[in-house]
């Protein structure tokens, strides 16, 4: 098979979690298949990133820049071509592969501003009438599209995402590194990701305010300022939490196993997620986890974290108080956090994916 994979979201910097999940898909196909050609593919404009270009250094595996309209020769040429960050060409010159990681922005105002909405809902759309597959990470973003997009489920395949084994349980000396780095001097409770509404940033803060007074914790948050975080700095100033939040940013990849494994708990009671990848990168570090017992993060966290009601602020706090306090509880967890992370290999997605182009190569949809 000839086999097309839109690389463009990997040439970001900081790389975001589509662009991980692209990049550990591209290596675990070349790990597994030397037989097929694949096409690493991005497009024109991310030329003026081309240092941050996608390189697999595999002799079926070639570099090449898409741009519209100019494709057609080079597509009709293709048995399957993948996008991966839910975008397909204009094109019906080959059979296409779209994944859709979640379905946030069409399900409500607090998520994203109209302009946004339009332009996903009309991006989604397309995909809809393009693809012959389409790969989602988790069976409720299966039912998201069902419902909201009227897609019959046979042509839906669940691929979760994966983990990679730079993720795991960090020594204290190497945490403590990285934890002088960020300037963090006591013990923490840790959140990662975009700081919004959407991952409920507020109620994580809230929560720490209502379990944490008087124990000299400190509140982590690692993540970039996103729609809805001036909630969240209205709550760090009305409880008084200026001096017991920290707010590091974005965190290198080469830091973050450490300062998950440095953590007390995780927090991530997020209200809506495709699949929820902080989760299983806490787990894999042996962090014991609270996270929302809706959409995704059931599937991704099994018996291996607390799980709680998003938006009840009293059951995010009572959660993580559980696990402070009860070393045995927190133990088990922890233990089963990484045992969990280990049905979640990126060998695993890229071996399903596989599968997925073939059939769609061989019968369609």
């Amino acid at each position: 098979m000839r086999i097309a994979i839109d690389a463009s979201a990997t040439a970001e910097r900081p790389r975001t979690g589509i662009g991980n999940y692209v990049s550990s898909l591209l290596h675990g196909l070349s790990e597994l298949d030397g037989e097929n050609q694949y096409f690493v593919c991005h497009r024109l404009s991310r030329l003026r990133r081309w240092r941050n270009l996608l390189r697999i250094p595999k002799p079926n595996f070639r570099g090449k820049i898409i741009q519209e309209p100019f494709n057609f020769f080079f597509m009709r040429r293709l048995d399957v071509f993948h996008g991966p960050d839910a975008r397909l060409p204009r094109s019906r010159a080959t059979k296409m592969v779209a994944t859709v990681h979640d379905l946030f922005s069409l399900l409500s105002d607090d998520y994203a501003d109209a302009q946004f909405r339009q332009m996903k809902a009309q991006r989604y759309q397309e995909i809809v009438d393009r693809a012959a597959r389409i790969i989602v990470d988790s069976e409720s973003t299966r039912r998201d599209l069902c419902q909201l997009l009227s897609v019959d489920p046979r042509r839906i395949t669940v691929i979760p995402l994966g983990v990679s084994g730079h993720f795991c349980p960090r020594s204290p000396d190497e945490a403590a590194l990285v934890l002088r780095k960020l300037a963090i001097d006591r013990p923490y409770l840790l959140s990662v990701g975009v700081l919004s509404a959407r991952k409920n940033t507020r109620r994580v803060i809230e929560a720490f305010h209502a379990l944490s007074r008087g124990s000299g914790l400190l509140l982590v948050l690692a993540g970039r300022p996103g729609p809805g975080w001036e909630a969240g700095l209205a709550a760090i100033e009305e409880l008084a939490l200026g001096d017991r939040v920290r707010l590091v940013g974005s965190v290198a990849d080469a830091d973050l196993p450490a300062l998950y494994s440095a953590a007390r708990a995780f927090l991530f009671p997020s209200l809506r997620e495709g699949f929820g990848m902080p989760v299983l990168e806490a787990m894999a570090c042996g962090t014991p986890v609270v996270t929302s017992n809706s959409s995704s993060l059931p599937e991704v966290a099994g018996d291996a974290a607390l799980l709680v009601d998003p938006l009840d602020t009293g059951a995010i706090a009572e959660a993580t108080r559980r696990l402070l306090e009860d070393e045995a509880l927190a133990r088990t967890l922890a233990a089963r956090g990484i045992e969990r992370a280990r049905l979640f290999p990126w060998s695993r997605t890229a071996r399903e994916t596989l599968q997925v182009y073939r059939q769609v190569a061989e019968r369609g949809p």
